[in-house]
């Protein structure tokens, strides 16, 4: 290539690449008129807006966490539909991409004061969303069990500035799983299962999971298969699904499944008829969205719903 075509062309692109440096730096320049505080993350600090107005979320779990303390965040991204459990919530949110891969154009457009995410989902954009506007991301998704929701929850609080709010809700979601305990009597004497359909192998949430810390804060007992804390969720064979039987099982069908099968595919399995909870219909379909992708307060209290439904005296269950 001559020198002189070059030379215009690395011109060129310098220029763009200038141009766009201080397009994103306009957007990120805080004003020293807008109050701050600094909140401690996964990733380090950040100077975030005391009242932030315009906030971004990469994942349920903050969109979840956001609609409950009454913040209408401007953008999300999404898996593939739109999470039905929080539609009645949500009002105007513009859809953003894939949780792992973002649209930052997108995002840039929206201009917001706040993004709010996880380290698991978006480590390696944490710097580029950070030119874009203040970012604050939680170590885990809340996919694993031991009270990381609850943390991540109330990270999410202390940057939206809802610290108090996120105390009484977390309050009144333990007086709920109390008021549960009551209305089931001995939790502890129930062995509860948590299924995925599948096309090829059962799928099944742990006592490690989202749900499975739910369930257990609830005190059930889960079967001896599911009874995993270091993993939070297993894959095991069609043949092994007597393994997962127990008093009462959870049969989640996820739109987030690929390769999924109908319920009477997988209902049509000779073992399956097999299984007590089965024969005694009990047996609770729930959404996906709530008891894998939620990880948050409202999925949490929806799940509460979800097992005094399944559970109640006029429950008949369905197989």
């Amino acid at each position: 290539m001559p020198k002189p075509i070059y030379l215009k062309i690395l011109g060129i692109f310098m220029s763009c690449l200038l141009t766009a440096c201080q397009q994103v730096s306009s957007t990120t320049a805080i004003d020293p008129s807008v109050p701050t505080r600094t909140v401690k993350h996964a990733m380090g600090t950040s100077e975030v807006p005391m009242d932030p107005k315009r906030v971004v979320v990469l994942d349920t779990a903050p969109l979840d966490a956001a609609l409950a303390l009454d913040v209408q965040p401007v953008g999300t991204t999404i898996y593939r539909d739109f999470p039905p459990y929080l539609e009645e919530t949500a009002n105007e949110i513009t859809l953003l991409g894939d949780p792992n891969q973002p649209d930052l154009e997108a995002i840039l457009s929206l201009k917001p004061d706040l993004i709010l995410g996880s380290k698991l989902g978006a480590e390696k954009l944490y710097q580029r969303l950070s030119q874009i506007a203040p970012t604050v991301f939680t170590e885990g998704s809340g996919r694993v069990g031991e009270g990381e929701w609850q943390e991540n929850f109330r990270l999410y609080a202390e940057a939206l500035g809802q610290t108090d709010q996120a105390d009484q809700l977390i309050q009144r979601y333990q007086q709920r799983v109390q008021q549960l305990q009551a209305i089931i009597g001995q939790p502890q004497v129930l062995d509860i299962s948590v299924l995925v359909i599948s096309s090829e192998r059962v799928g099944t949430y742990t006592t490690g999971s989202f749900s499975g810390s739910i369930l257990q804060d609830v005190g059930f007992s889960r079967t001896a298969a599911q009874d995993v804390t270091r993993r939070f969720a297993l894959q095991l064979s069609r043949e092994a699904l007597d393994r997962l039987d127990g008093d009462y099982i959870f049969l989640i069908y996820s739109t987030y499944q690929s390769g999924g099968v109908q319920k009477k595919e997988f209902v049509a399995d000779p073992i399956w008829s097999q299984l007590k909870a089965v024969q005694q219909e009990h047996i609770c379909e729930v959404a996906g969205d709530v008891w894998i992708a939620g990880r948050s307060i409202l999925a949490a209290n929806q799940i509460l719903t979800d097992v005094e439904s399944c559970l109640s005296p006029d429950q008949s269950g369905s197989s």
